[in-house]
């Protein structure tokens, strides 16, 4: 199944690494947004942390909304469902590839784009802490955005729809995630926000198994 999975999920990084539209573009607006986030800090130097701490969760939202409905409507669009069927693979082997193609692209962007939040906002080095958080969220994230995505895909509307429906999934994690970051850049250490990681795990955790079980094959078709 694992194997099968990785399978798709470099199907679907070939098919990217051959157009680079989407990356590019990814990458683009998320220095983009540093950039005027870190214009506004300039101007109240004290909020540097929190600005800091806000724009990369700003970036990993922009990610998630970007990325998710685009995975599942390009199989769509293309026509490429049936192909998908004709495989001998499961509706969750289809959403294990999906789900490992979407989160190392968030994670690959947002590791790209986090040197230039401390470069930026003139953080110490030490500041690579406020990552965790953002990785961490992200499996959630991608899990339950999938599964929205897939329930919205025949829907007119559907990215409007996936994104609005999301949102309040993401609000949990996304507040106590936000919190997390922002005590860690104004000097906590991991295990002084233990019980926000644990929350986060918890959350992975459960929209995880819940995604996986509700990737059905009824719902796909």
């Amino acid at each position: 199944m694992i194997r099968q999975a990785l399978a798709l999920a470099y199907k679907d990084f070939q098919i990217e690494a051959g157009k680079k539209k989407l990356f590019t573009s990814l990458v683009f607006l998320s220095f983009t947004l540093i950039f005027l986030s870190s214009l506004v800090s300039a101007k109240i130097p004290s909020s540097k942390p929190e600005m800091a701490a806000l724009t990369l969760w700003l970036i990993l939202v922009y990610l998630l909304f970007q990325t998710l409905n685009r995975s599942l409507a390009m199989e769509d669009e293309a026509g490429c469902w049936d192909a998908l069927f004709l495989c001998p693979v499961s509706p969750r082997v289809i959403f294990l590839g999906k789900f490992i193609y979407n989160l190392l692209l968030v994670m690959i962007v947002e590791l790209i784009t986090f040197p230039f939040i401390i470069l930026f906002f003139n953080l110490p080095i030490a500041m690579i802490q406020i990552l965790v958080p953002a990785l961490l969220a992200s499996v959630g994230f991608v899990a339950v955005g999938l599964l929205v995505s897939l329930f919205s895909l025949k829907s007119q509307g559907r990215e409007l729809l996936a994104n609005v429906v999301s949102l309040p999934l993401f609000l949990p994690a996304l507040f106590i995630g936000l919190s997390m970051t922002v005590d860690i850049a104004k000097g906590a250490g991991l295990p002084d926000v233990w019980r926000q990681v644990l929350f986060l795990f918890l959350y992975d955790v459960f929209f995880l198994v819940a995604s996986y079980i509700g990737f059905d094959e009824n719902y796909m078709e």
